[in-house]
């Protein structure tokens, strides 16, 4: 898992390298990138937010996917602008 989680890291920060306007784009990071479903957002709610290092609690919606040893998540948001994210939780997928 370890090394799956590296590789995430890699690919967001080789996106962020490259982001210099606009919105996030999902597509263009090498794994699939999705937000969670509207479902999932109202049900999960509190425990999609964390607080961060700015004092700040925000929802961590988008996700990247690893497999293996169960469904884990790297759950990270872009709110703090072009060419920047916050990693929010990586581990297990969040029930």
């Amino acid at each position: 898992m370890l090394r799956q989680i590296v590789r995430k890291l890699f690919e967001l920060e080789n996106y962020c390298k490259t982001w210099k306007d606009g919105d996030f784009d999902l597509d263009l990071v090498a794994s699939k990138v999705t937000p969670e479903s509207d479902s999932r957002l109202q049900s999960l709610k509190d425990k999609l937010t964390f607080k961060c290092p700015d004092d700040v609690y925000r929802i961590f919606s988008l996700h990247l996917r690893m497999t293996g040893a169960g469904a884990w998540r790297l759950h990270f948001s872009t709110e703090l602008g072009t060419g920047q994210i916050i990693i929010g939780y990586i581990g297990p997928k969040i029930q």
